[in-house]
């Protein structure tokens, strides 16, 4: 004989699921009971040709450290609703009754909202009046350990509902939950949650009446001064400038701010992200492109799909179109500012110089659009990518920073350009400023063009030099390192040290081998095998400086050793080169002997 039988529900059980795994605080109990109020209005508003949008309200009254009492005048319940809606869990009043279809009007979804009351107390009751039966009143009483009553008032209560939950915790949760009886706490987080409304919602304190959401048009043309000073209120910054967000396919409207500083692109930026005019979550980075960290944002969505916590959104093709359009809006922001407004143009990519290049080295939609508002590092001073293409000639790029220092006096000596493209996202920037540009060739520093740029040394030949540039290579034979006599400017300068990549790799391994164990030192002197044969070093000696004159004079051959390890070092360190165990070793040794020595 086969039995049917049905799931039974702990209650307790599903309070903690809600308190410890779905919402991320007790506050969501206000969120909760306004999106009912709300949804109920909106049903009243579709189902009854007597009640207007104009007649809707939502009021709260809260009496201190004893009860809080949310009332709508929405539909209100019948008791088969109340057997169906509030006591069945999983079951949700925001199913359409007629029909069971889902209204894209109503905020809730999911039919628990009511049970998040629970996190704050031990017993709901709701009064009703269906505007189905307005002269019968019912009132349900719920209680945290799964009972429930329902009772027939012979008070007659206007057509809606109210909610009330009172202040009957555990003693040892009382102090938690006290601060949730007070006026002022929910007032504020009726605020933060219910701000854009599209119902009045007051709260009651007497015969005082006081209206805490309000209309907004998020329109910044109209509206600008509005607009920033909305975003100095609920985002906390004076912005540098906002523009409208609006979804073409209405996914999606807001404004966006433009931050007054520089950020990090993995700062957590604050936003106020709203489904259906109901707060969903502070966390933009779901519904933002990555690349948007120097924006904050005030958006309203009435089509994403919210998790079950109602708490972000699901990650589906929905919202990858909105990511879309935002990232759209944002390219004709910029389009437009720079048409109208170029020098708030540049101000942004000032401000956000690392940022924009982001969007620049991930996107190509915005190429020509801010290309000319980049600034680069230059051996001539920063130069905007505008600048670059114009400058003619011959450039030349490091994508080392290190080696950009060390050479840059060197070009501006000389008036040549080299750019700095050691950052992150800069190589590929200049590569679309190179494909662009008609005056300007752009190409990347190779070792042939450092020895080029640096004149034959007129004591080639002679036998002083080669002496001491004998004695100072087998010197630098130990470091990997060769030497050459060139000149150069400026003249303050008497050595250059440059390595190509496989040397920089070969020093790093050499670095880390200084400090690695028995087990790892086999694996890194294998790595050291594979790029010793094709890294290449070099210590250019400048005949133009007075030192490396002296040097090519000096008969004491224990005394070039030690003046050209001294360089050695002195290049490394002005390249920026960080110094290996022996290098600081010898530094420390040839200064200590020419101490001796006087």
């Amino acid at each position: 004989m086969e039995n049917d039988f049905k799931f039974k529900v702990n209650l307790g059980g599903m309070i903690d699921i809600l308190s410890n795994h779905l919402y991320s605080s007790p506050n969501v109990f206000v969120r909760e009971l306004l999106q009912n109020g709300t949804d109920a209005v909106s049903a009243r508003i579709s189902a009854d040709s007597n009640f207007s949008e104009s007649d809707a309200h939502i009021e709260v009254e809260v009496e201190k450290g004893e009860k809080i009492l949310f009332r709508d005048n929405g539909t209100g319940l019948t008791e088969d609703e109340i057997h169906r809606f509030l006591s069945v869990i999983g079951q949700s009043s925001k199913y359409d009754i007629e029909n069971n279809r889902a209204s894209g009007d109503y905020i809730g979804r999911f039919g628990i909202g009511l049970l998040s009351c629970f996190m704050v107390t031990e017993r709901i009751t709701v009064r009703t009046c269906s505007y189905k039966n307005p002269d019968k009143t019912l009132i349900w009483q719920g209680m945290a350990d799964g009972t429930y009553t329902i009772t027939e008032s012979d008070e007659k209560i206007p057509v809606g509902t109210e909610i009330i939950i009172f202040n009957d915790k555990h003693e040892k949760e009382s102090d938690a939950i006290d601060e949730y009886y007070d006026a002022d706490n929910i007032s504020n987080l009726i605020y933060y949650y219910g701000l854009f409304l599209k119902y009045p919602v007051y709260t009651i304190n007497g015969d005082e009446k006081t209206r805490l959401n309000l209309k907004f048009d998020f329109d910044t043309v109209k509206n600008k001064d509005v607009c920033m000073s909305m975003g100095k209120t609920f985002l906390g910054e004076d912005f540098l400038d906002c523009f409208t967000l609006k979804s073409e396919r209405g996914l999606f409207n807001g404004i966006a701010y433009i931050l007054p500083y520089p950020v990090s692109a993995a700062a957590h930026n604050m936003h106020r992200i709203y489904l259906k005019n109901m707060l969903l979550t502070e966390n933009g980075e779901k519904i933002l492109p990555e690349w948007a960290f120097f924006v904050r944002c005030i958006i309203n969505t009435d089509k994403l799909k919210p998790t079950s916590s109602r708490e972000d959104f699901y990650d589906d093709d929905l919202l990858e179109t909105a990511r879309n359009e935002i990232a759209d809006c944002i390219s004709d922001y910029f389009t437009e500012l720079d048409m109208k407004n170029r020098e708030m143009l540049y101000e942004i990519v000032r401000i956000h110089n690392l940022a924009v290049k982001s969007v620049l080295a991930s996107s190509d939609g915005m190429d020509d659009i801010l290309l000319p508002y980049i600034m680069f590092e230059t051996s001539l001073g920063e130069m905007t990518g505008d600048e670059l293409i114009d400058f003619g000639g011959m450039a030349f790029y490091t994508l080392d920073v290190n080696q950009f220092r060390q050479l840059a006096p060197l070009y501006a000596q000389r008036s040549e350009l080299l750019i700095n493209a050691g950052y992150v996202y800069e190589n590929p920037i200049l590569q679309k400023l190179a494909e662009k540009s008609r005056d300007t060739d752009i190409e990347r520093l190779t070792d042939s063009d450092i020895d080029f740029m640096l004149d034959d040394s007129e004591f080639e030949g002679d036998p002083s030099a080669d002496k001491m540039l004998s004695i100072v290579s087998r010197v630098l034979k130990k470091y990997d390192c060769k030497a050459a006599l060139k000149e150069f400017r400026p003249f303050d300068i008497p050595a250059l040290y440059t390595v190509n990549e496989k040397a920089i790799q070969a020093r790093q391994i050499r670095r880390s081998k200084e400090s690695a164990n028995d087990v790892f030192m086999g694996m890194l002197s294998s790595f050291e095998e594979e790029v010793k044969n094709e890294s290449s070093a070099c210590l250019y000696l400048n005949t133009n400086n007075l030192i490396i004159r002296k040097l090519i004079d000096c008969d004491d051959k224990d005394k070039i050793c030690c003046y050209i390890e001294i360089l050695y070092v002195q290049s490394l360190l002005s390249g920026h080169f960080p110094l290996l165990h022996d290098e600081m070793k010898i530094l420390n040794e040839n200064l200590f002997r020419l101490m001796e020595e006087k």
